[in-house]
């Protein structure tokens, strides 16, 4: 079931070998609270064709457009210049870029794991995509921006060359996300408020499944400088 938020974004390639994309995708991972130290590699897999990074941006259509911009500048002063879009190929098909200029508000990653992943979590080997690193600007959260750009993320995936049947996707447990002293230990105390959602919840509500959960799935250093060990749900979400 497609989302009604999904008019609400537009998702535009990351730029990967653009230093200032690249600068910005750092700048949101660190307002997100986690995994910036990993945005190297994620411009080796992105040279390689493999996971993909898009940006959500405000539709033009949108109500109040320019004030939104506005909260989230005022939220996250770094971001107060816009990017362009200059990404000339997604997973190393060419495109051509429109160079227009936007304001990001968040992003959210694509990939295709090996087939021996995916047949080990019980996933069929071929048909399932990956969604990643979904991130939205705080001072925007409840307005459907999420939700909106997962809906614009699931309808890519399902294009050629990916025609994805599966979307699947891992988020934290919910007890990772609602006991303080676990939070504490992983975004360091007082830098980031409890979700007033737990992803769990959250992604349930876009018709997603869990099909897994693993305890210590990811090792994970945490801000307070100990390895943590995160337990994982996994979920899937059947959209051909």
């Amino acid at each position: 079931m497609a989302s009604r938020h999904g008019w609400k974004i537009e998702l535009i390639p990351w730029d990967h070998l653009n230093p200032e994309h690249v600068q910005r995708m750092y700048d949101q991972r660190v307002a997100c609270g986690w995994r910036e130290q990993e945005v190297p590699e994620w411009i080796g897999s992105a040279k390689k064709g493999r996971k993909m990074f898009y940006w959500a941006l405000f539709a033009d259509a949108l109500p109040g457009r320019d004030k939104l911009i506005e909260d989230h500048i005022k939220a996250y002063p770094k971001e107060s210049n816009p990017l362009t879009d200059t990404a000339r190929a997604v997973r190393l098909v060419p495109r051509q870029p429109t160079d227009i200029e936007f304001i990001p508000i968040g992003h959210v990653a694509i990939d295709i794991h090996e087939p021996e992943e995916d047949e080990k979590l019980g996933l069929p080997a071929t048909g399932t995509v990956w969604v990643h690193q979904l991130y939205v600007s705080r001072a925007l959260h409840g307005g459907g921006f999420g939700a909106g750009t997962m809906s614009k993320i699931e309808s890519l995936a399902t294009q050629s060359p990916m025609n994805a049947k599966i979307i699947a996707l891992d988020t934290l447990s919910r007890d990772m996300q609602t006991k303080p002293e676990k939070y504490k230990v992983m975004y360091g105390e007082g830098l980031l408020p409890l979700p007033a959602v737990p992803m769990v919840d959250w992604y349930s509500r876009l018709g997603y499944e869990i099909f897994k959960e693993e305890d210590a799935g990811y090792l994970h250093p945490s801000k307070e400088g100990v390895i943590l060990p995160l337990d994982t749900v996994y979920m899937k979400k059947v959209i051909a």
